[in-house]
């Protein structure tokens, strides 16, 4: 799934990045200001770019070393973002347009309560995923006081596939749940956090009380600072008052 443009918000704190399909997905990235070795940003700042072009300027030295010293910049409404990377002796500068978009869509997330919450080891969890996704176009997501407590299913032409996570499990660090609920999500939404996914360590897999699913992957790589990536994914099918033993 390709979303074409990406809406920043810069302050004091760091970098937000957002990005939306519609109104059933949205995503943020945030950027910590301790990421980077010198960051100052007086006045909040925000704007949109186009995400293909700036994901392709950040890439321009992806086959090199693992190391690139990257610079941004921003001198204000209307102005280019300033990318400038080395590698070794080699420089690279870009400028990224900047455009005036409207905010994005507020999914509201935070005035409905969350009824399921979730830490799962992210390596398990995509395993689970990308099983799932092979054998149909949607994903039930099963939550329960009661065990098995996550159950996740997929149905296609080629049969039904399931996978269990007991709330005992070694995947699992927390678990809390308030009442049965089956919420359906499509794939083809689910999708866009296999990548994140892939360089994560945890996920907090939440659900609110409309079945809104937000994920929150937590990635530190080599930093001792996390980076957090937020998907928030709205339901096809909400089903109230179920039991998992039934």
């Amino acid at each position: 799934m390709v979303m074409q443009e990406a809406f920043c918000v810069m302050d004091r704190n760091g970098f937000r990045f957002t990005v939306q399909k519609s109104n059933v997905l949205q995503a943020h990235v945030y950027l910590k200001k301790e990421l980077f070795s010198f960051f100052d940003c007086e006045t909040k700042q925000q704007f949109g770019v186009n995400l293909s072009v700036l994901l392709e300027c950040l890439n321009i030295f992806n086959s090199s070393s693992n190391f690139v010293a990257l610079q941004i910049s921003y001198a204000g409404h209307g102005r280019p973002l300033l990318l400038e990377m080395a590698d070794g002796g080699v420089v690279s500068s870009s400028g990224v347009a900047t455009i005036d978009n409207e905010d994005p869509v507020d999914f509201c997330w935070q005035d409905n309560p969350v009824v399921h919450r979730a830490i799962i080891q992210s390596t398990p969890l995509r395993e689970a995923l990308t099983e799932l996704n092979w054998w149909g176009t949607s994903l039930q997501l099963r939550v329960s006081p009661n065990a098995p407590h996550i159950q996740m299913t997929s149905k296609g032409q080629n049969g039904t596939c399931e996978i269990q996570f007991p709330s005992s499990c070694e995947a699992i660090d927390e678990f809390s749940s308030r009442e049965d609920k089956s919420t359906t999500y499509r794939f083809t939404l689910i999708q866009s956090v296999f990548k994140a996914l892939g360089l994560s360590e945890k996920v907090c897999l939440r659900v609110n009380e409309v079945g809104m699913l937000s994920l929150q992957l937590m990635i530190r790589d080599d930093s001792p600072i996390t980076t957090f990536v937020e998907f928030l994914i709205c339901a096809d099918i909400v089903e109230d008052d179920l039991s998992l033993t039934g």
